[in-house]
């Protein structure tokens, strides 16, 4: 008796072992490297992307194509089974771009809430003094946009009879820098990301 009562204890004490949270030291590479794999795209994915995406465009000689060259960021357009939030990806790019000194990102053509903007709808406002607020005509104007967007198809995998069916997941991230004087695209870059396994992302 006392050994099967025993049972739940055990498989009660494995049960909780399974739960464990581990934290990331994504300063270590090799614990990053042993992350365990999912199907929909993670931190590695985005690193990897936005490092082979920024390195190729700084290396494009774009930007030598332009005077002070002022990039506006649009919103990137997301046509993947997840519901991601781009900056993941934008972010990481715009922050590289910016301490490369190589350019210039103006944040008053973006789709997120301009503080310039509600500076400048306050001035008059006699709470506050009109020597501190910027002048009119202060504000530059972008020379160049970067637009994207992502895809993920979805392809069914089989390998035999008794074979459970697995999906690969082909996701591509997509960018294009547009001089805007002349409207013509200065850079383009694609970025394909392929897993494979259960548990595919779907709509």
């Amino acid at each position: 008796m006392k050994k099967i009562c025993l049972m739940p204890c055990a498989l009660c004490i494995v049960l909780m072992g399974c739960g464990e949270t581990r934290v990331v030291d994504l300063d270590n590479q090799t614990e990053v490297a042993t992350m365990q794999n999912v199907m929909e795209l993670e931190y590695r994915d985005w690193e990897k992307a936005a490092t082979k995406m920024t390195e190729s465009m700084l290396k494009s000689g774009a930007f030598q194509r332009v005077q002070n060259p002022i990039i506006a960021i649009d919103d990137i357009k997301n046509d993947t089974m997840q519901r991601i939030d781009t900056d993941l990806l934008v972010k990481k790019i715009r922050k590289t771009v910016v301490n490369s000194g190589r350019a210039q990102v103006t944040t008053t053509f973006t789709g997120e809430e301009k503080m310039s903007d509600k500076m400048r709808t306050t001035r008059g406002n006699s709470e506050y003094n009109a020597s501190t607020f910027a002048q009119k005509g202060t504000l530059v104007a972008p020379n160049m946009s970067l637009t994207g967007k992502m895809i993920q198809r979805n392809l069914k995998l089989k390998s035999g009879w008794f074979s459970s069916v697995d999906t690969r997941v082909e996701y591509y991230m997509q960018l294009t820098l547009t001089d805007l004087k002349t409207g013509l695209s200065v850079w383009e870059e694609e970025e394909p990301i392929v897993k494979e396994g259960d548990h595919a992302p779907t709509w």
